[in-house]
């Protein structure tokens, strides 16, 4: 008799434990679940939508969000191969011509604006990298590599305001002359 009131004993220890254990991850499962965590995110393949003109981008390299939540873009369209640039201008209809370096699009991916490149007035960079905007939605544009030693400054249209610094003329990186 001792023995089976020993064996019931220790069942209903180990149903007490196992009842236990089971309430204490549970009420852990709960309490993390309240708890804040971090944003999940996902690629869309999607993103950004088919570009007009069948424009092609090349090296994406800067990306900043403006107040509006619109996405910028400054890719290096020199750096497209001659593979991917079939385009001939005369031939209506053709494809593929590099979109200008600096692209504007909205949330869904819409192209919203297009501009950038070389212009009268500025250096524009052989390598841009980097894209910024200012809390006036002024549009910085920076470079790297071989010579970047300048900064160009541009309404959101892309009208030309300010560039700091001269490709290839580096007094020293504390320099503001303009």
């Amino acid at each position: 008799m001792r023995r089976y009131r020993r064996v019931a004993i220790a069942c209903c220890v180990v149903a007490l434990a196992l009842g236990l254990g089971a309430f204490a991850i549970e009420r852990r499962t709960l309490s993390s679940a309240a708890a804040p965590q971090a944003p999940l995110f996902e690629v869309d393949p999607m993103w950004p939508k088919p570009l007009p003109n069948h424009w092609v981008l090349g090296w994406a390299t800067g990306v900043t969000v403006d107040a509006q939540d619109h996405i910028w873009i400054v890719h290096q369209a020199n750096k497209l191969a001659p593979g991917e640039l079939f385009g001939n201008a005369a031939v209506p209809g053709s494809c593929c011509f590099a979109a200008p370096p600096v692209l504007e699009f909205d949330q869904a991916g819409n192209l919203v604006s297009h501009w950038g490149g070389p212009g009268e007035g500025y250096d524009w960079h052989d390598s841009p990298h980097g894209i910024s905007l200012d809390y006036k939605g002024n549009v910085w544009i920076a470079g790297n590599g071989k010579g970047a030693s300048h900064i160009l400054k541009f309404t959101r249209a892309g009208k030309f305001l300010l560039q700091i610094g001269r490709p290839k003329k580096v007094k020293d990186k504390n320099s503001k002359e303009i």
